[in-house]
């Protein structure tokens, strides 16, 4: 394993090395055993994720183009799975209640007393990866689906320029689909997330079991398994997870080390970390990025959040995300509902950069705003991300975070306390 080094901005020069494993062959063969033989957590987590799945079998759990067409299959109308637009309607109605109302193409009431006719869903017309077209109600929903890959070369701000040449003044809704929900690069785009997709296509199926064909049923049942399983936040998964690593990791570092190095709960263990501490406040863990804030905000940004699954008081958020080759920490700023508001915050915020390290970065719009970024360690691809140091780096940054950060309440109380009173009250 090669040496795992930290980024100057995050931690002066380099933490030291990462010991490598050095395992004879006996060592190795016998850490290999005891991974097989005494391993109740990984019997466990086998009978959790291990049954039969459709998608597993045919090698398409996490392949893109796969997930868009089966959604697009899912969401047609004239499909075969004989339902017309129930999935359809059901997955818009969820993705418009989640829009801010001045982003909707029409309200999820509308929606719900059409009858939609003409509906055609286009897998990659102009390399967007689905596209849906109504002409009654005349509408265009374009949804570009991520799966393990970020955006590149402003794909979003092409895919719009490409719909509004296409479509002209027709009503638009524009959804970024990810795993865990992440942010669009662009104003336009409404983050939806797999989880959203879950809870939805769970809940269609439970209302409508006697309704839909058995084998339609079975499909979808091997798809929402998928999902929950593969892409979802499960405590009792996680937790197995952890204890097989801990409990055997000589054998998985052998094991990693010939056959590939993912993080091995890396996320986990910083969200205990931020969760062990009483200045913070956990906000949500996916599956790389983990959201927290101090918790002395709770009680001084009013609830003017505008992501419906989040609590409203955090917009302001602070985020450690983990990748293939860091761990990168950021200061975002969320969709609210009161722009204004939000852009007076963010004014304030950047105007002492060097009390409060934030600065935009990209363009300053009233839906994403990203403020701070900075390396907080680095590793090669490839290479397992050495937890301990990782970790000790991690609270260093958080140390000097909550230095930056104890100024802030008292800076915005003026703001917030300016909005709140009334035009014209004394």
């Amino acid at each position: 394993m090669r040496p795992l080094c930290f980024a100057p901005g995050a931690a002066r020069g380099t933490l030291g090395t990462v010991a490598e494993v050095e395992l004879s062959s006996q060592e190795a063969i016998k850490a290999l055993e005891r991974f097989v033989v005494e391993n109740d957590e990984l019997l466990a987590l086998e009978e959790r994720i291990g049954r039969f799945n459709i998608f597993d079998a045919l090698g398409i759990a996490r392949t893109e183009i796969r997930h868009s067409n089966f959604l697009a299959w899912l969401l047609d109308p004239a499909e075969s799975h004989g339902q017309g637009a129930l999935f359809l309607k059901a997955i818009l109605m969820d993705l418009l209640a989640q829009t801010p109302p001045e982003m909707r193409p029409f309200s999820p009431v509308q929606l719900d007393g059409a009858e939609l006719r003409g509906v055609e869903i286009r897998r990659e017309w102009r390399n967007i990866d689905i596209l849906i077209t109504c002409e009654e109600p005349k509408f265009v929903i374009a949804i570009e689906n991520k799966i393990g890959s970020g955006e590149h070369g402003k794909q979003l701000s092409r895919y719009e320029t490409v719909l509004n040449e296409a479509f002209g003044n027709v009503l638009k809704q524009f959804v970024y689909l990810t795993i865990d929900g992440d942010e669009p690069s662009e104003d336009k785009w409404v983050p939806y997330s797999y989880g959203d997709i879950h809870r939805v296509l769970s809940r269609v199926r439970r209302t409508n079991a006697t309704a839909i064909g058995d084998d339609v049923l079975a499909f979808l049942d091997h798809y929402l398994r998928l999902i929950g399983s593969r892409f979802m936040d499960d405590p009792e998964i996680d937790d197995l997870c952890k204890r097989v690593y801990k409990n055997h990791r000589r054998a998985l570092q052998l094991i990693y080390e010939r056959f590939g190095s993912p993080m091995a709960g890396l996320v986990v263990d910083i969200a205990e970390t931020i969760g062990k501490d009483e200045w913070w406040h956990l906000v949500n863990r996916t599956s790389k990025t983990v959201v927290f804030i101090p918790k002395e905000w709770l009680d001084v940004f009013p609830p003017i959040g505008a992501r419906p699954t989040f609590d409203d008081r955090a917009w302001v958020v602070l985020r450690l995300d983990c990748g293939r080759k860091g761990c990168n920490f950021g200061v975002s700023v969320w969709p609210t509902t009161n722009p204004k508001l939000r852009r007076a915050v963010i004014e304030q915020l950047i105007s002492k950069p060097d009390k409060f390290g934030c600065r935009v970065h990209g363009k300053l719009t009233d839906r994403w705003t990203r403020l701070h970024r900075t390396v907080v360690a680095r590793w090669n691809e490839g290479d397992e991300p050495e937890t301990d140091s990782i970790l000790d780096a991690v609270r260093r940054k958080l140390d000097d975070v909550k230095d930056r950060l104890a100024g802030v309440p008292e800076a915005l109380r003026p703001i917030f306390a300016e909005q709140a009173t009334p035009a014209g009250s004394p």
